[in-house]
């Protein structure tokens, strides 16, 4: 009896350890999933044919594939993308009243290199719709694609093996790019490039990191554009007024709390975009950012981070209208914050006599 209570002992002890393992590796290997980088993109030729609503209905459905399937759907410059091939199979306009148009079409998803084209995997799907208008058919076929079938989940797997590769043995050639684009004066693109490096290509991403701190550093604080540059704007807002102050392009910012986490000095504010669409929002020059302590002195920040993105060179979020968006900054402990000042859209904004919390 003992040795048989010893035995059910020991089975039970074994099927833990082995599904804790098992558990800390797909928890590993998620992890190093969502810190991959592909940027959902539509061909030029296919703006030639396509209704740009529908092809909105197709953009998003490769966002949410890949989002679905642990990777982080970007926008903007990225080595890695996923695009889509349509082919017509078959075209038809019916004899009725009102007229109906009907397609049958051929969708291929392709995850590729974008500069070299190639391709790490694919996967197509066979989708028919049905409208009073051509819009209406297309846009009813791209509705038919089922972003959440295995064949996507399989083809994201499969992606991944040659972009975790590529990065490992390529470094140099992103990192090339990205100093080219730079050069152009192309500088959110550089930096773009730079952040979808994933940190699970530990040498690639730390090499990437430094680069991109170079290029912060000497971006001009206002890009040249054609109208006359303007003194930046100085703002002084009191924190207790919660007031809307506009960063410009119809995009605001308000104060809400700070407090002291743990050695993290926690400040707290949101965006709010009263545009009718969404907004990029770039940060440039984000370790520009201080505050000035009890004692006088000017502690940079640590970190900003926005929509759950984190950084402390350069930034770049959506903001969508009549959803808030959380924007926090990271400084070394404090007991008081006289004044804390971002560079925000070429202007300055100051906000005085913040109060500490713990």
């Amino acid at each position: 009896m003992k040795r048989l209570t010893r035995s059910i002992i020991a089975i039970i002890c074994i099927l833990i350890v082995s599904n804790t393992a098992i558990s800390q590796n797909n928890a590993q290997q998620s992890d190093d999933n969502q810190r991959i980088a592909i940027a959902p993109t539509l061909p030029p030729e296919l703006h030639k044919t396509y209704p740009e609503a529908s092809l909105n209905i197709l953009l998003n459905k490769m966002k949410t594939m890949v989002s679905l399937n642990g990777m982080s759907a970007v926008e903007g410059m990225n080595y890695v993308v996923i695009y889509p091939q349509v082919s017509v199979i078959k075209s038809d306009v019916t004899g009725t009243t009102p007229a109906m148009f009907a397609y049958r079409l051929e969708v291929i998803f392709n995850v590729a290199d974008y500069y070299s084209g190639n391709v790490y995997a694919t996967a197509s799907q066979e989708v028919a719709g049905v409208g009073k208008t051509q819009q209406a058919a297309y846009t009813s076929a791209f509705q038919q694609l089922t972003e959440r079938a295995g064949k996507y989940k399989l083809m994201i797997e499969k992606a991944k093996d040659g972009i975790l590769g590529y990065y490992n043995t390529h470094c140099d050639l992103v990192i090339s790019k990205a100093k080219s684009l730079a050069a152009q004066r192309k500088y959110h693109e550089a930096l773009d490039l730079l952040n979808g490096v994933p940190s699970v290509c530990r040498e690639c991403f730390d090499k990437c990191n430094l680069t991109a701190q170079e290029i912060a550093a000497n971006m001009p604080v206002a890009i040249p554009r054609e109208e006359p540059l303007v003194e930046p704007r100085e703002k002084v807002i009191p924190s207790e007024s919660q007031e809307l102050v506009e960063l410009g392009n119809n995009i605001f910012i308000r104060y809400k709390s700070c407090r002291l986490i743990g050695d993290i000095t926690t400040v707290f504010f949101e965006l709010i975009n009263k545009n009718e669409g969404d907004f990029d929002q770039n940060f440039y020059k984000i370790y520009e950012t201080f505050l000035i302590n009890e004692k006088g002195e000017e502690i940079k920040i640590q970190n900003l981070i926005v929509g759950g993105k984190k950084n402390n060179y350069f930034l770049k979020a959506t903001l969508i209208p009549e959803v808030n968006t959380g924007l926090i900054c990271e400084f070394p402990k404090v007991k008081e914050i006289k004044m804390l000042r971002f560079l925000i859209n070429d202007n300055f904004f100051r906000f005085k006599n913040i109060n500490v919390s713990k």
